[in-house]
């Protein structure tokens, strides 16, 4: 079986096939690619440094067979093949010998049209909240330099505040009544609370000094950046629309999981073939990486991973602890242990991703009764996917507390709430 290495770039990528030992450049378009395939046999497996590309999605589509190599143990790779010396061409060699002599270093991709829908609008969603971010840090250093009385009295950017500044800019707000500023956001469906009430009337009674031109830029910005915060809430209520449509949906029933976090759940378990729910936790960043020579040891965070994905799980933990009770204690024992904020949050979040997998590969909602300690005990004895005791060689299953012989195949034992975090 031949094993294709593809180092990929903008452009152009960059092949390398073991069977033929030949490096050869295809172009970034299908034609490109169906180069690619007449070039070697139709058992041949293609190798990626781990990105979800056109590529790489053209390939699934044709029904080939697709690997993920992590972005670490391709950095492992050119050290151990090339010396560390990098060049595009080493580069392609390197992730075509690593898979051949460690295929369990490689994710396997799905060709999954649901995954790839989700994996689109987790993107647009994505787009959209960096393109606000951006705008308002923008707008924010302008109001400073130039309107300082609006921040003074506004504070920080929200909708209801943008609406007051566009007011502001127009000189409407001094020439209308706050009863008329007050029916002006009740046409549009704003809120207009009692605190932005009283900000309004003091900004009113503020001198400012703005000029035409600055006037001009600043208005512009203000309604760029309310456009692209009411694409962002559009795109965030259609993909909870469509993961409610999708059998998935019982993802949302998992304490601080909503629309965008649930999106992104199903997005890298449907986009991924994981083994078992360990890898999982690996892709998300939840577990820490163990750092280990002689009798040094250190445990530090994973950065090798899907970044997006990790502090989207942070803040589901920190939504978590507001809505679970089993959470709720689970974060204060860690901080009573003298672990830090967000140490703590990362050890909910693992526990969290091991049962969103397996709710995700049992198709089974939550049920928080499987995570409650027995009468009489302090801390949880139940394991989300079997409640077990042993004796001897015998071993009992409470049907009551398992999930279809599909989960607990992955042997994904949950454990206890009280349990450490996975190796």
């Amino acid at each position: 079986m031949d094993v294709v290495g593809i180092d990929w770039a903008w452009d152009f990528h960059i092949c390398y096939s073991i069977e033929k030992d030949k490096i050869w450049r295809i172009k970034d378009n299908k034609e490109g690619y169906r180069e690619l395939l007449n070039e070697v046999s139709k058992e041949a497996v293609f190798v990626i440094e781990e990105s979800f590309n056109r590529i790489s999605d053209f390939l699934l589509s044709e029904g080939r067979e697709v690997y993920l190599l992590p972005p670490k143990r391709s950095k492992e790779a050119r050290g151990y093949h090339s010396n560390g010396i990098k060049t595009d061409s080493l580069d392609a060699r390197s992730i075509a010998l690593t898979y051949s002599e460690h295929p369990e270093y490689c994710i396997r991709a799905r060709n999954n049209e649901e995954g790839r829908s989700f994996r689109e609008q987790l993107r647009a969603y994505r787009y959209y909240k960096d393109e606000a971010s951006r705008l308002k840090n923008k707008l924010h250093n302008e109001l400073h330099d130039h309107f300082p009385e609006f921040v003074e009295e506004m504070g920080n950017w929200t909708k209801n505040k943008g609406k007051i500044l566009l007011l502001s800019i127009t000189d409407e707000l001094k020439n209308l009544s706050i009863e008329e500023i007050h029916s002006h956001f009740k046409e549009n469906q704003i809120a207009f609370t009692n605190s932005l009430r009283e900000k309004a009337k003091a900004l009113k009674k503020r001198e400012w000094h703005i000029t035409k031109y600055t006037l001009m830029m600043v208005a512009n910005a203000a309604r760029h950046l309310l456009e692209v915060e009411k694409g962002k809430q559009e795109m965030k209520k259609e993909m909870e629309r469509n993961l409610k449509e999708s059998k998935y949906r019982v993802i949302l029933s998992l304490p601080g999981v909503g629309a965008v976090t649930g999106v992104a759940l199903v997005a890298a378990f449907l986009n991924h073939e994981f083994k078992n729910y360990r890898n999982f936790q690996k892709y998300c960043g939840t577990v820490p990486v163990i750092i280990q020579s002689g009798n040094y040891r250190k445990c530090v965070m994973r950065k090798h991973c899907d970044r997006n994905l990790k502090g989207v799980l942070h803040m589901m933990a920190l939504s978590a602890v507001n809505e679970g009770s089993w959470m709720r204690g689970y974060y204060a024992r860690k901080i009573k242990e003298g672990k830090s904020f967000g140490h703590a949050l990362r050890a909910l979040a693992n526990t969290l991703v091991k049962i969103a997998f397996a709710m995700l590969k049992g198709l089974k909602a939550y049920d928080e009764e499987l995570f409650l300690s027995s009468r009489g005990n302090k801390s949880p004895q139940s394991n989300y996917t079997t409640k077990t005791s042993t004796q001897g060689t015998e071993r009992r299953t409470n049907e009551r507390f398992s999930l279809p012989d599909s989960v607990a195949q992955t042997n994904c034992h949950l454990g206890t709430v009280s349990g450490r975090l996975s190796p």
